[in-house]
């Protein structure tokens, strides 16, 4: 008699058990699946993050390494800081009193310019938004397409400004080409000065106004590095009067 109810309870109890274990089990087999699907997801998540750098690594490069509207071949040149400083050397006060002394000092500029007077060699110049190449001397036995930077060409005209000021001193009567070539150097500089815009903010030196001012350039020794190393053909050693 006193063993039925007993019995009845046992089942109960296993069946409580039973019951309970089962909900345990179905959540201990859900957590792996779970984990999984996270891990999938991140996967997936950093695999776009590195596509997407390798996208903009690709892009970059693809437009010449500078944030520009038109692609260009010369790269991104890093910035240096110069100070604006006068330098005997490039120019002088005497300079200007006779034609000697103004060619030998306007001579001293030379090595301000590329190997080849500013001429450029782009092998592969399809690949960039290039105006229609000049015909120059690529190398000493033949003529190929070629561009001129623009700062050497700046130089250039700055040189023979600074020249034919000195002639005009000097009684030498104005010609026409003369006329001409400096009307577009004193044009040429305006609009150069005007491209690059230096936004220094100059303030009192003891060295006068805008000497002594430190300014955020480009690296000229790069940027010179660089022309060299895409140079039309190099110009042959040239007397102490020669100029740009």
């Amino acid at each position: 008699m006193n063993d039925a109810p007993n019995h009845k309870v046992c089942e109960e109890g296993q069946a409580f058990l039973s019951g309970g274990q089962s909900k345990e089990e179905a959540l201990w087999q859900q957590r792996p699946q779970k984990r999984k699907v996270s891990w999938y997801l991140r996967l997936l998540l950093e695999v776009v993050m590195a596509a997407t750098i390798v996208v903009l690594l690709v892009w970059n490069s693809y437009l010449g390494q500078r944030d520009t509207i038109k692609r260009t071949p010369v790269p991104r040149l890093p910035r240096k800081l110069y100070t604006f400083r006068s330098n005997a050397t490039l120019i002088h006060d005497k300079m200007f009193f006779n034609k000697t002394d103004t060619l030998r000092t306007l001579h001293n500029w030379i090595p301000l310019s590329s190997a080849s007077r500013g001429y450029i060699v782009i092998k592969d110049a399809h690949k960039y938004d290039l105006p229609n190449p000049y015909t120059i001397a690529v190398d000493r036995y033949k003529d190929g397409p070629g561009y001129m930077m623009t700062v050497f060409h700046q130089l250039h005209c700055l040189s023979y400004l600074a020249e034919h000021y000195q002639q005009g001193y000097d009684g030498v009567q104005l010609t026409e080409e003369v006329a001409h070539h400096t009307a577009h150097c004193f044009n040429y500089i305006r609009q150069g000065l005007m491209c690059s815009a230096d936004t220094t903010l100059e303030g009192k030196t003891d060295e006068g106004p805008g000497e002594g001012s430190e300014h955020e350039c480009v690296d000229y020794d790069f940027l010179l590095q660089w022309a060299n190393n895409h140079s039309a053909m190099k110009w042959r050693n040239v007397p102490d009067e020669a100029t740009l």
